[in-house]
C-alpha cells in the first residue's frame, strides 16, 4: 500500500468512525469539527458575500418583540404600556399601542410604519441576517457595536444624527442617541425564527 493509498484509508476510517461511531468522544469531535468549520470558513465566507464583519446575528434579548411580555411585576407590558395578558400585537395593534413616542419624537407615521421591514418585529432566539450598507434608512434594522460586550440590533428612527430604537422599549437608551457610521456592522435583511436557541441555550444555562 503506497501512501496516498494509506492517508485515504485513514481518513475513510476516521469518517466512519465520526459518523457511525455512538461514543461520547465522537460527538465532541463532531461538535469541534462543526465549530471550526463554522468559525472559521462559513462565517467568513458569508462576510465577503454579505459585506459584513458579522453576517449571521443571534437576537439576545426582547428589545424588538411585539409581544406583551410579563418582565417585571406589574403584568404584561410593552413600550411602557400594560396590557391584560401575553399577547401578539400585529403592526396596526402596535402602533394603536406604542404609536404615540413615534408621532411625539419622530416624524414617522403610522402609513410609513406598515412599510417597514420586520413591522411586526422579531424575537429573542431568531438568527438575523446582517449585509454591510453604506446608506442607512429611516426603518431600517441596523446592528450597531456599542462599545460593550455584545452590539445593538434595533430600528432607525432618525438619520440626522442617527438614532434607533427598540421597538418592545418605552424609550431609547442613551447608546441610541448620536450613532457614528462607524459604529454600524449592517442592517438586518432576513430572518430565521428560533434557531438562535440552540447557542442562547447554552450562553444562558452557565450565566
Amino acid at each position: 500500500m503506497n501512501k496516498k493509498e494509506k492517508n485515504g484509508s485513514t481518513m475513510g476510517k476516521f469518517w466512519n468512525w465520526l459518523w457511525n461511531s455512538d461514543s461520547i468522544f465522537s460527538y465532541l469531535v463532531f461538535l469541534i469539527l462543526v465549530f471550526i468549520i463554522v468559525k472559521f470558513i462559513l462565517l467568513p465566507g458569508l462576510g465577503l458575500i454579505f459585506g459584513s464583519s458579522l453576517p449571521l446575528a443571534i437576537v439576545e434579548s426582547s428589545s424588538m418583540e411585539h409581544y406583551a411580555l410579563d418582565l417585571d411585576t406589574n403584568g404584561y407590558s410593552i413600550c411602557g404600556k400594560y396590557l391584560e395578558d401575553y399577547q401578539f400585537l400585529d403592526s396596526e395593534e402596535y402602533w394603536q399601542t406604542c404609536g404615540q413616542w413615534y408621532e411625539d419624537n419622530t416624524n414617522i407615521t403610522e402609513a410609513e410604519f406598515q412599510t417597514f421591514k420586520f413591522k411586526d418585529g422579531f424575537r429573542k432566539g431568531d438568527l438575523m441576517i446582517i449585509m454591510g450598507r453604506d446608506s442607512i434608512e429611516v426603518g431600517d434594522v441596523i446592528i450597531f457595536d456599542t462599545g460593550r460586550s455584545y452590539p445593538i440590533i434595533h430600528r432607525v428612527v432618525s438619520t440626522n444624527p442617527i438614532q434607533t430604537k427598540g421597538d418592545h422599549n418605552g424609550a431609547q437608551l442613551d447608546e441610541e442617541k448620536g450613532i457614528n457610521k462607524n459604529q454600524i456592522i449592517g442592517v438586518a435583511v432576513g430572518r430565521i425564527p428560533y434557531i438562535g436557541w440552540i447557542k442562547l441555550f447554552f450562553v444562558e444555562l452557565f450565566r
